[in-house]
């Protein structure tokens, strides 16, 4: 057997786009999907992160359920929302149960990708329950899948170091088990390109295939790129590295590797590979493509996390932008729904005026 992790990075990756060729044929998937995150209040203190504030400081504020609603209104063409916040110790179990009725009774033909598994096991912990107990109620107020975020790296003494207070890899791996026992799948996710070794990336996808071979239940690998411009550990690691400029090139020379090693290591069991315009911008997006993904993400409106990071390429794409990118590299543009089944109705490619159509109009059926 080849020991991928050893090929030369230009063999890896031409055996990475035939495989993905293979498997996908040029399709490249996407979804009209919006972001929607709650509160900026947080406690656990990431080093890596630019968008959670400390309880009591300045910005650290939660959205009335209302607020929340009224802003998913802007975008009613949407398939699917994703709902992520900060870990704030004073917002109680039933805001989030409250928030999961009130999208679901207002907006009934969107997915809701809900609530990462460090939410989850903060939950638990106001509530007094195990993982099993909430995620039953949350899919029973209608959530559909949860994101598979405060994953990081899927190994404690990495994750000690850009976290102290995050969730142990033990406890993250009961959470996404549980979410898929109880029907909810869930996206799986890392995040590279900051003290991480290769050797910790390997553990990493070991974690991820032992879990999707027992419950099925991942429908897509995210690897996400730190993102270094706003954060403690940015400003640490730019001053290690020298420049910011030389941090910035680790951190492609990483992507470049890691999305074909995704594919040729996970792909027979976690099929789909997405990349991330918002973390590598158009053209680096375009550019993975050829490195093994077959999916292109979201339209992501009012993507906030990355941005408070420093990111640089917008918070939002539009339909027709995402499409021409994927046709402008060579491949066929296709629309899906958060399980990436096909969405048959196209309503969510049309620009949108501040007048949008009639509700029954807009309702997609989703396969």
């Amino acid at each position: 057997m080849r020991d991928y992790w050893k090929m030369p990075l230009d063999e890896l990756r031409e055996e990475a786009r035939e495989k993905t060729l293979r498997q996908h044929g040029r399709k490249v998937t996407y979804v009209v999907n919006r972001n929607a995150n709650f509160t900026r209040v947080c406690n656990v203190g990431c080093s890596f992160c630019g968008f959670g504030r400390r309880p009591g400081t300045k910005g650290a504020n939660s959205d009335r359920i209302d607020e929340v609603v009224a802003r998913v209104a802007k975008t009613p063409w949407v398939t699917e929302v994703c709902l992520q916040g900060g870990i704030d110790p004073d917002l109680p179990p039933e805001y989030y149960f409250d928030l999961v009725r009130a999208l679901r009774e207002a907006f009934p033909w969107m997915h809701l990708h809900a609530f990462s598994p460090m939410e989850i096991d903060s939950l638990c912990a106001k509530a007094d329950c195990e993982p099993e107990e909430i995620l039953s109620k949350m899919r029973a107020a209608g959530v559909g899948t949860i994101p598979g975020t405060a994953a990081e790296i899927l190994v404690d003494e990495v994750r000690r170091k850009i976290s102290r207070n995050k969730l142990p890899v033990a406890r993250w791996v009961q959470i996404v088990r549980a979410a898929h026992r109880t029907g909810l799948k869930s996206s799986a996710t890392i995040l590279f390109g900051h003290v991480e070794r290769w050797e910790d990336i390997r553990a990493h996808f070991d974690v991820l295939r032992s879990v999707q071979e027992s419950t099925g239940g991942f429908t897509e690998l995210v690897p996400l790129a730190f993102i270094p411009y706003q954060n403690r550990l940015g400003s640490m690691l730019a001053r290690r590295a020298g420049s910011m400029g030389v941090l910035e090139e680790r951190i492609r020379k990483r992507a470049m590797r890691l999305y074909p090693l995704a594919r040729m290591v996970l792909g027979e069991v976690i099929p789909n590979l997405q990349t991330s315009w918002v973390k590598l911008g158009v053209e680096g997006a375009v550019e993975s493509l050829g490195w093994g993904c077959n999916d292109f993400g979201g339209t992501l409106y009012e993507e906030s996390i990355t941005r408070s990071s420093g990111g640089k390429h917008g918070e939002k794409m539009e339909p027709d932008e995402i499409e021409a990118a994927i046709r402008g590299a060579g491949y066929q543009a296709s629309l899906r729904s958060t399980v990436y089944g096909p969405v048959k109705n196209r309503f969510s490619l049309v620009k949108k005026s501040c007048h949008p159509p009639a509700r029954e109009h807009l309702v997609p059926r989703i396969a």
